[in-house]
This record gives structure tokens, sequence and C-alpha cells, in this order.
């Protein structure tokens, strides 16, 4: 449905602990984008565990249309990113919360990865159980964050007229390590520097040394949901696509694995650090 305001959207959540989850993400964090950036929560109504919200108008941002925004698309993209991450700062145990959210999301994701063995050799899927158990060792050492949950170009929206940029697809909004939203970008960005460069000048920081030690698990993480995801939908070319992220973000996870033996270097300028490094060295 299309108001003036934008289009009026009425989900049903699929269990309770998510409708209080998702009803507080809006109210502690996902307001502070503003009308123009985000999705807002008009109405709830939890008996029925149902949300009514509003959705900013925009254009998904793919396709040779939207190159040419693309620097500008990602710093704004940043910007965004920032006031909602910056939106746990008002979450009294916002570090015990990540902790206990990111224990949940990587026994979430293993138990997809179990139901995903047809489309995973052994070898795809303990990369994914030991990126899991990599992620949870440094918990303590990660930045918090109020994440947006999935992250990425796929939940991105460029309003032409306007030449702004909103967010969407915030249902799994919660407090967590920082580095999880920058996961599904971390591949696009190894290949595309300029865009990393435009995200982080919009974001406010670059990633920080723990960040670096483990976004390419993060990665690995990502990827094997969206690979679930592509086989619930069964669309050949989702499957085809989230296949190969899975497989670029395993040898990317190789890749740092080997980084880290390396020396480290001066003069690091890039916001993904020695991760680029590596790739430009042929590691």
């Amino acid at each position: 449905m299309s108001v003036p305001q934008g289009l009026i959207d009425i989900r049903v959540v699929r269990n309770d602990l998510d409708f209080r989850r998702e009803v507080q993400a809006y109210r502690a964090a996902i307001h502070r984008l503003g009308p123009a950036h985000g999705p807002r929560l008009i109405a709830s109504e939890p008996r029925l565990r149902a949300l009514l919200t509003t959705h900013p108008r925009g254009r998904p941002v793919d396709g040779e249309a939207s190159l040419h925004v693309l620097p500008r698309v990602h710093e704004d993209a940043g910007r965004l990113l920032a006031v909602l991450h910056d939106s746990a700062e008002h979450v009294g145990d916002a570090r015990a919360q990540a902790a206990r959210h990111l224990t949940h999301y990587v026994k979430h994701v293993v138990r997809l990865v179990d139901r995903t063995t047809a489309w995973l050799s052994l070898e795809e899927a303990e990369a994914v159980r030991s990126s899991g158990d990599r992620l949870l060792t440094h918990v303590q050492d990660l930045p918090v964050a109020f994440c947006h949950g999935t992250f990425g170009p796929a939940s991105w929206r460029w309003n032409i007229q306007g030449q702004t940029l909103s967010l969407t697809n915030l249902g799994q909004a919660q407090v967590l390590p920082a580095v999880v939203d920058f996961a599904r970008c971390a591949h696009l960005w190894a290949t595309q520097p300029h865009l990393a460069d435009m995200f982080f000048a919009g974001y406010g920081r670059t990633l920080d040394h723990n960040e670096l030690l483990v976004l390419d698990a993060a990665a690995v993480l990502t990827a094997a949901e969206d690979l679930h995801h592509a086989v619930v939908l069964r669309d050949g070319d989702a499957l085809s696509g989230a296949t190969a992220a899975l497989r670029d973000a395993i040898r990317g996870r190789s890749s740092a694995r080997d980084c880290a033996a390396m020396p480290d270097r001066e003069g690091v300028t890039s916001p993904l650090g020695t991760a680029n490094e590596c790739r430009e060295e042929g590691t």
C-alpha cells in the first residue's frame, strides 16, 4: 500500500521473541535514521505479532544505472549505519547483549548449514563452523553496535528524485559486534577499495585490529546464511550467486589466515588494512 509518506507494510512476525526484539529495535534504534532514511513503526499488535510500518520509496542499488552513484551511495550507507550503530550507547548492557546475541547467531547459522548439506562440501561446512568459533573467541574484544543484522547492498534503496538512501530489511536488527554488519560488503570492498574508502568516510572510522582479524570469519557466516535463504526460495540465480559468495568468503578466510602470519607493514591507509594488502600481494 502506498501513501505520500512512503510504502505501508503489514507483517506478522514468526514468534513472540522475535516480535519483542523487533519492536525494541524500532524504539531504541531504527527511529533514529529518520523518516527519509529508514522504516517507521506505526503500530504493533502483540496478540497477533503484527507490525505496521512505513518505508521510504526507493529503488534497489544494483544494475548499470546505479554505477555512477555508487560512491555516493556507499558514503551515505556508512553515515546511516553509524547512526544505527551508535544507538547501542543507549543500551545499558550492550556488551553482554552482543555476546549473547552473537552466540545465538552462530548457533543459528550452524543449524542452517546442517540443513543445507546438499549444497555444501564437508570442508565448506567445517569452514562455516570454525568461522563461528573464531568470532566467539574474539567477541569480548570487538566494538559493540546496534546492528542492522542483514546490512549490505540488498538492503539499500536509492531515491532518484530526492537523491537519498534508505535502509530496509531491518527485521534482524539487534545489539551485536559491529563487524557483523560489515561482512556482506567485505568481498565487494576488497575488489573495489574506492567504495570501501567512501563507506568508511561516511561511517567515521575504519576497522580496528580485532575487527580485521575476524571480518573474513563474519563474511563466511553471513554467506552461509544467505545460501540457506536462497535454498528456501528455490531461486536458481540466487542459489548460484549465494554459493559463489560463500566460496569467495571461504577463500578470503584462507587468505586472511595466511596474512595474519605476515609481519606488520608500515603505511597502511586502507580501511580494510592488511586484508587488502594480502590480496594485492596475491597470497
